[in-house]
């Protein structure tokens, strides 16, 4: 979400980059291309000699009135290039200054790249930066534009790109992984259990639709959804949207103006909650680092740090206890992320360019294994990759017959091995590989879970290659116990963390404003009725025991009512299938209803006081007469209360 409201300028202002590093490359093979590309889909760019916009309000970032500049910048912002191709949304600030900044920027869909798929940032090339609106409407207004937009059609061009959104009306889902239960054409909602994006009508599925699939793409890790309703995903307030995916928002009940999850008689239906809230997270870019004594931290326009009042703390994890102190002020929870020893495999490294274990070179009739030892400096296991792991094995693509590990089997057999040697040691793989292209055998990566923990590979075994593990992998045989720690900041509700302060500290290694988050999404209710109020069924009083055998009469058996019967509805106690009677008001049947207070001042065996059956109340007691009811109960028998409870309280 963007801290600004429209009642504030847009931002545009411009400068040059001096460095552009790709990061991580697209990795998804989908119906726009068969396979990996090489093209990168994040970046590390930094854009120097940025000048400032002069405007008409001193409510900018950077603390300088009327003015707004490199400090202004904040993730959630866009570039773009001159002549409009590429257009990229940044993900994290890394430091910034009045006229540089170094950030990361991710080509969203990979629209660029399918778009025009040889342009790329180079050194030199001139870059504005600007904001979008809540609906994505690019927002490029300044004296500036002009100036800098001098390719025909600039300014269409990325208008397009968002207008691609826009004109069908679609809203983006994204999934962590491959979403393969939902197809184009389904009409969707949201699991109440989970929150997941499902079908309608499955099971758990909220009664209301969100509305019908229009696109998947990303290997099946983002759909678009054409919605029946208008979608708020920008919530002035996360903070007040207390609720989870599938829950109804209502007008509340005694706060005018305000909503809630709670339903009441006549609730209004206002929102669905269709799905919870991205975390806006800040991680430090250089463990360990801490303020000094001339710095101040200000988060959300609250101070979490002065180094003039506060003591400099001597570890990530003083800071981290110093800043979760102002947290129910600023909403934003301070942590660190551990970072051990770690090695990685690299592909040109290896003996055969690639990091790929062979062992069959005739199509399977005969197999090699590999045998190998992993050590953490202390404990170790011995594992051999050969034809009996249950992995199935990949062709070599220059001969078939070739049968070969890659990283993504590989890692998940190393780390069933270390969890069962007690290793401290942890495996994990990513495509695409950098090893000779097309590098589909990917990147083995060995991570210490513990401080005190190295990583040792050892063994002269040779595969069909000749090769140890080491060399066919191309990873390092030895890498020393290391440990450090990344100060991270987290808003779970998705609002902003704006920061701000004196000194030197924010504004590098990481420390900087995000709006990378985005508060829960709401689906408008619109022309909803007020929710009439209706007796239904509840089961969760059903199937229970009581806590111990009931030796006399007036024994609290410890079974309470959950919910308070709907419109003084009847309420039925049964034994092992068989229905008793109740008291109504009276101590004098098999059993009776009592307030859980009268319980705790019962004298062994005295009667506490019946409740009617109209009074009857959530919480209340089940209580058992043996001599009236002609026998005990024992934990082995089983109790069911039955009702109708308000369909507000389920």
């Amino acid at each position: 979400m963007a801290i600004y409201d429209p009642t504030t300028p847009a931002m545009f202002l411009t400068g040059e980059t001096t460095q552009v590093i790709g990061l991580k490359q697209y990795e998804y093979i989908d119906n726009t291309q068969i396979n990996f590309t090489g093209a990168f889909e994040t970046y590390e760019i930094t854009v120097t000699g940025i000048s400032y916009q002069t405007i008409g309000t001193a409510e900018t970032r950077s603390g300088v009135a009327k003015q707004y500049n490199g400090l202004d910048i904040k993730s959630g912002d866009w570039i773009s290039t001159q002549n409009g191709h590429i257009v990229l949304n940044i993900t994290r600030v890394i430091e910034k200054t009045s006229s540089s900044v170094k950030f990361e920027a991710r080509d969203v869909d990979m629209i660029v790249y399918k778009t025009y798929a040889n342009s790329i940032i180079t050194i030199g090339d001139d870059i504005a930066f600007f904001q979008v609106s809540d609906n994505r409407v690019p927002m490029i207004v300044g004296t500036d534009v002009a100036e800098f937009f001098r390719v025909p059609l600039a300014l269409d061009k990325i208008q397009g790109r968002f207008a691609a959104e826009e004109e069908t009306e679609r809203y983006r889902f994204e999934f962590t992984t491959p979403n393969t239960f939902i197809d184009k054409g389904d009409i969707v909602t949201v699991n109440k259990s989970n929150g997941q994006t499902v079908k309608y009508g499955s099971a758990n599925a909220s009664e209301i639709p969100i509305g019908v699939v229009i696109e998947k793409i990303m290997n099946n890790t983002v759909i678009y959804v054409k919605p029946f309703n208008t979608i708020v995903d920008n919530h002035t307030s996360p903070e007040l949207l207390t609720g989870s995916a599938g829950d109804i928002y209502y007008a509340h009940p005694s706060n005018p103006g305000a909503m809630a999850t709670t339903k009441y008689p006549g609730a209004m239906p206002l929102f669905l909650q269709i799905k919870d809230a991205e975390p806006t997270t800040v991680i430090a870019s250089e463990s360990d680092y801490l303020p000094t004594a001339s710095d101040s931290l200000i988060i959300n326009n609250i101070t979490a740090f002065d180094g003039s009042v506060h003591l400099v703390p001597n570890t990530v994890g003083d800071f981290v206890s110093l800043i979760n102190q102002t947290t129910s002020s600023h909403k934003v929870v301070a942590s660190y992320i551990a970072e051990f020893a770690s090695v990685s495999s690299v592909g040109t490294d290896s003996a055969v360019n690639v990091s790929a274990i062979l062992v069959s070179n005739d199509g399977g009739s005969t197999y090699n294994g590999l045998t190998t030892t992993f050590s953490d400096g202390t404990n170790s296991v011995t594992v051999t990759l050969d034809e009996n792991t249950g992995a199935t094995l990949v062709p070599y693509p220059p001969a078939p017959a070739y049968l070969t590990y890659n990283s993504t089997l590989i890692a998940p057999i190393l780390n069933t091995a270390f969890a069962n040697a007690g290793v401290n040691l942890e495996a994990s793989s990513s495509l695409p590989g950098n090893g000779a292209e097309p590098d589909t055998y990917g990147i083995l990566t060995i991570t210490a879970t513990d401080p005190g923990a190295s990583i040792n590979i050892t063994g002269t075994d040779l595969d069909k290659f000749g090769n140890t593990f080491v060399t066919a992998m191309g990873i390092p045989a030895s890498t020393p116990a290391s440990s450090s720690y990344l100060l991270k900041l987290t808003r779970a509700d998705g609002g902003d963390i704006l920061i701000t302060g004196q000194g030197t500290y924010i504004n590098r290694k990481g420390i900087a404003s995000s709006s990378s988050g985005s508060a829960p999404i709401l689906l408008m209710l619109e022309g909803a009725d007020k929710e009439q109020e209706t007796g239904v069924s509840v089961g969760v009083d059903k199937n229970q025991t009581v806590i111990a055998t009931t030796t006399h009469d007036h024994f609290v058996t410890g079974i309470d009512i959950d919910y308070t019967p709907f419109a003084d509805s009847e309420v039925i106690v049964k034994i092992n299938g068989v229905e008793v009677n109740i008291g109504d008001g009276v101590t004098t049947e098999d059993c009776y209803f009592t307030d859980p207070t009268d319980v705790g001042f019962n004298t062994l065996g005295n009667a506490m006081v019946a409740k009617p059956m109209a009074d009857v109340t959530a919480g209340d007691v089940l209580i058992w007469n043996v001599s009236y009811a002609g026998y005990q109960l024992d934990p082995s028998d089983d109790i069911d209360i039955v009702y109708d409870a308000s369909s507000y309280d389920v």
